[in-house]
């Protein structure tokens, strides 16, 4: 306890010594006038930050001396007035002067100014959770908008006046009221239940010709197992962007490209898998060259269709026997906007089933 008492009485000495002993502060020299410009004797000022009171002389005249640059805050009391309070910042050299003024208990209060009133509020739900950005209209004319905690703020409006709340997903609340409050307003909403109507969204293939001709109904079939075939679509295409349509069944397992060994890539066709020579009894398999490659055995010219017209393999038609089974020479792939392949004829739908029925089939459907 004594050395706070100590603290305090240096801090006093250091911030308001009297004039006459500090050599190196600062003085305040104030004077506390009334309405009348006339001093007011015997008022109380007191530093807020420590509590040194020092009193008015007859003069209403009064010094406080501090720290060059420091701010002195204080009160000013004194019987029949109104307590007001002050602020100086000391100046770093020599003395500063301030007259203050205090009003008369008797003098009627200053007027609010009416556009110095706000109005506050806040919008919550029913069970008082606040309401972020809901949209607040003053009679019907200008709006506000309440922050993220539900709360608005707007200037007070004079007399009867009217509020309309509203917010996505709760009901309006329209409130009227006959003046301002002095509290703030709270607008409970009411959650709005609504059903929307029905919105019904049908979508279609890039390429209406797929639907129509049973594309992905059989590409559906083959995810559910139903058929063994393969399937290029349209993005498929688009993505591998082939300069040969046999290039886009390139890596199937049971399809080989047959070249004709001249480098031309136009003089190419599609055949089935190799079969082994003694052991496949498959009819389908024929014998390619000389005995030397005896082992090199291939099944027929696959069946090509495009766009349900037969092109290329005609019925019991084998390797080399004619010229019209190169497909790359008949159909161009920036045409094509779909696929399909079925190793063996007997896998392909009925309607494009070979006669001799062990050909694949291969369809191909244009934009």
């Amino acid at each position: 306890m004594a050395s706070a008492g100590l603290r305090i009485l240096l801090a006093i000495a250091v911030l308001c010594t009297p004039i006459a002993a500090s050599g190196q502060a600062t003085v305040l020299r104030g004077k506390v006038v009334n309405d009348s410009g006339d001093g007011i004797a015997g008022v109380t000022v007191t530093l807020t930050r420590i509590g040194y009171s020092v009193r008015t002389d007859s003069a209403g005249a009064f010094a406080l001396s501090g720290t060059p640059g420091s701010m002195l805050v204080f009160t000013m009391r004194a019987a029949g007035y109104r307590g007001d309070s002050g602020a100086v910042t000391l100046p770093r050299r020599g003395g500063v002067s301030r007259e203050f003024r205090l009003v008369s208990e008797a003098s009627a209060p200053p007027e609010v100014n009416p556009s110095d009133r706000v109005l506050r509020g806040r919008v919550t739900d029913t069970e008082g959770a606040p309401l972020s950005y809901a949209s607040v209209q003053l009679n019907g004319g200008r709006r506000f908008i309440a922050d993220d905690s539900g709360r608005f703020t707007m200037p007070s409006p004079t007399g009867r006046f009217s509020l309309l709340v509203r917010r996505i997903g709760f009901s309006p609340e329209e409130l009227k009221i006959e003046a301002a409050p002095d509290t703030a307003i709270r607008v409970r909403m009411t959650v709005f239940a609504t059903s929307l109507p029905e919105q019904r969204i049908t979508g279609r293939a890039a390429f209406q010709s797929l639907d129509l001709n049973g594309f992905y109904r059989r590409m559906r079939d083959a995810e559910r197992g139903v058929n063994h075939g393969y399937f290029m679509t349209p993005e498929d295409f688009e993505f591998r962007k082939p300069h040969q349509i046999t290039q886009m069944v390139e890596g199937l397992p049971a399809v080989v490209v047959k070249k004709d060994g001249t480098g031309n890539p136009r003089k190419e066709m599609l055949v089935g898998a190799p079969c082994k020579p003694r052991t496949d009894p498959d009819p389908a398999c024929v014998r390619i060259g000389s005995p030397l490659e005896s082992a090199r055995v291939f099944r027929c010219v696959m069946t090509v269709y495009l766009d349900r017209v037969r092109i290329v393999g005609r019925v019991g038609s084998s390797l080399g026997s004619g010229t019209d089974d190169f497909v790359n020479e008949m159909v161009v792939p920036s045409s094509v906007a779909a696929m399909e392949v079925y190793p063996r004829g007997t896998g392909a739908p009925p309607e494009f089933q070979p006669m001799n029925g062990s050909c694949g089939v291969v369809l191909i459907w244009t934009k």
